[in-house]
């Protein structure tokens, strides 16, 4: 009998962790480019693993998450961003934010790049939207 509690115990402890917490694989992703120079900006309808060339950098999105949990909601992207230059300490390789959007990007000395939204459905090309 005190096995079954136990038993009983752990599924629903297990249940309330996956009820509590939702994962979103998604996609595609919308990413905002604002040219630092000439103050455009751009939103650019991004499908996964194709690359984004812009006139000095690759950006690449290989993994895009919507989060929702009890503590709030949130959207990140696992990206890579290699600069135009011979080395290789410019490249990015991590998790991007939308919610806290300066807290992880990669450096570059034209753009400024940041999480736009994540998108569940599947993009198929890649887009250039101006704001």
């Amino acid at each position: 009998m005190n096995l079954i509690k136990k038993i009983l115990f752990l599924v629903i402890i297990t249940f309330s962790f996956c009820v509590s917490s939702k994962e979103l694989e998604c996609q595609g992703v919308i990413i905002r480019i604002l040219n630092k120079i000439t103050t455009e900006k751009f939103l650019y309808v991004v499908p996964l693993s194709q690359t984004l060339e812009l006139t000095n950098a690759k950006i690449v999105i290989y993994k895009c998450f919507k989060l929702e949990d009890d503590s709030g909601d949130d959207e990140i992207a696992l990206i890579t961003h290699k600069l135009e230059t011979y080395r290789n300490e410019d490249d990015f390789f991590g998790w991007i934010f939308k919610s806290s959007q300066y807290l992880n990007t990669p450096v570059n000395p034209i753009y400024d790049i940041k999480l736009q939204e994540c998108l569940i459905d599947d993009p198929i090309f890649l887009k250039k939207v101006p704001i």
